[in-house]
């Protein structure tokens, strides 16, 4: 692969990354609030 391509990649992969933290947040979140409640 060329330059750009590994550049497109890693830029993917690092907004995988954060969509990936943004969901472990949801998940924290619905776990606090399923707790709270039961």
């Amino acid at each position: 692969p060329d330059v750009r391509e590994v550049i497109k990649l890693k830029a993917i992969y690092e907004l995988l990354e954060t969509i990936t933290d943004k969901c472990e947040d949801v998940a924290n979140v619905i776990e606090g609030i399923i707790l709270e409640n039961s």
